[in-house]
């Protein structure tokens, strides 16, 4: 059996240490990426409402939509390593 399900696991903790670099490492790395992933998604938004206001310079929302892309597409690499993780446990024989 393969330790797929872990290595995502760790994964996802990093993404949180990645986008939250003062986050310590804990054992509810799940929890905290999602925290940090939302949280991305959320500077994103609020760039965007800033530049909308006249508050903000283009290259802040850029730099914002960059982070929560990356953010975004690290959950999806997450997300399709635990299914396949998931789909490997279900091939296996009893």
């Amino acid at each position: 059996m393969s330790i797929d399900a872990m290595n995502a696991a760790r994964g996802y903790g990093e993404l949180a240490r990645t986008l939250r670099p003062e986050a310590p490492a804990t054992e509810g790395g799940l929890a905290a990426g999602a925290e940090a992933f939302a949280a991305a998604m959320d500077r994103a938004d609020e760039a965007t409402r800033s530049f909308a206001a006249g508050d903000a310079t283009a290259q802040a929302v850029v730099e914002a939509i960059a982070q929560a892309e990356m953010a975004l597409q690290t959950a999806v690499t997450v997300r399709d390593r635990i299914v396949g993780a998931y789909q490997e446990v279900l091939r296996m024989p009893l």
